[in-house]
């Protein structure tokens, strides 16, 4: 199908892609501009996605997956603005620093850029702000793989450049969240963090952890403990989803997922006081993480005595056949 981009906004083009990710529309991003060069997305806040109850600052996985979202985007908006068609580029790799927490109850906006286009890939990066671009909460960098437009499929190319907004999932209902939160209620999520992890040691229950951390439950996040290692589960979920094609679960929550594994893992074998906070975070996508259950398991080398280093590994159905690989850098206590 050829259309004419004139006759086509970007901006119009880019938020029907986002609107095609299940987790996307769950999150609530909205595209507020796109042009060939770059895409401006708003996220929400929204108590949720809070990965540190005792602050409520959002997750590092969500603002992980506000950038990747950008980036997937930005190139979406570049191919068709040079080629004048729909390819679908799943991410092959993604590294992010975090520089400062996201300040509560304000929304975080993600600009990226697709830099460069070769036959094979994307390059692109991105940053995450709230007040100015000059003062990031988080820097990106990733690579995407580019697929043949033959590969996308008639119902997805319709509903990106078709002439009426459709879906190729069932519509979701939006959320009815709670976007704000007062001081006093800030105050009383404070973490205990030892006691909580004494206590799910005691009930030997580690879901009673993550029961206190809103973007676990956000995302259905599990864990078992065998011996002295952790297991961490992702169940399928459909609004997970990040390829309604395959389907495939969102790149974004693989990583946050993963992220979030790592933070437990600290949490209970470190015995930190409060919730680990991460400082850069690098993910290698080695196959599509299908529509089913995934597995995540973590490693941890102590680096100095405030900073920690974990290498995490995600699976679904063979722990031998990785589906992501990742590394982080977490500041303890």
């Amino acid at each position: 199908m050829k259309v004419n981009p004139e006759f086509f906004p970007l901006t119009q083009l880019a938020q029907r892609f986002v609107n095609q990710l299940a987790q996307c529309r769950r999150l609530g991003l909205s595209v507020l501009e796109a042009s060939e060069h770059h895409v401006l997305i708003e996220l929400p806040y929204s108590t949720e996605i809070i990965g540190y109850p005792e602050t409520g600052v959002i997750h590092g996985g969500v603002i992980t997956t506000l950038m990747d979202t950008a980036c997937g985007s930005a190139v979406v908006s570049a191919i068709f603005k040079k080629y004048q068609s729909v390819e679908i580029s799943p991410t092959l790799d993604l590294r992010v620093d975090y520089m400062k927490p996201a300040k509560p109850n304000r929304p975080v906006y993600g600009f990226a850029e697709c830099y460069r286009l070769s036959s094979n890939i994307a390059f692109t990066r991105a940053i995450a702000y709230q007040d100015s671009i000059d003062d990031p909460i988080a820097h990106a960098v990733g690579s995407f793989m580019r697929i043949s437009p033959e590969m996308v499929g008639d119902a997805f190319r319709e509903a990106l450049v078709g002439e009426s907004d459709t879906t190729l999932v069932l519509p979701m209902s939006v959320n009815k969240v709670d976007v704000s939160a007062t001081p006093e209620q800030v105050e009383a999520r404070a973490l205990d963090v030892q006691s909580i992890v004494k206590r799910a040691t005691e009930l030997n229950d580690f879901g009673y952890l993550l029961e206190h951390v809103p973007y676990a439950k956000f995302t259905g996040m599990q864990v078992e403990r065998f011996g002295d290692e952790l297991v961490f589960k992702l169940p399928a979920k459909d609004d997970n989803i990040g390829n309604p094609i395959l389907p495939a679960i969102h790149g974004g929550v693989i990583a946050g997922f993963m992220e979030m594994s790592a933070i437990v893992q600290l949490m209970v074998f470190m015995q930190t006081t409060k919730v680990p906070k991460v400082v850069d975070f690098s993910i290698d996508y080695l196959r599509a993480g299908l529509h089913k259950d995934t597995f995540a398991e973590c490693r941890i080398t102590r680096q100095g005595r405030r900073v920690a280093n974990v290498s995490i590994n995600c699976w679904q159905t063979n722990r031998k056949q990785l589906i992501a690989t990742a590394r982080a850098h977490f500041l303890l206590d």
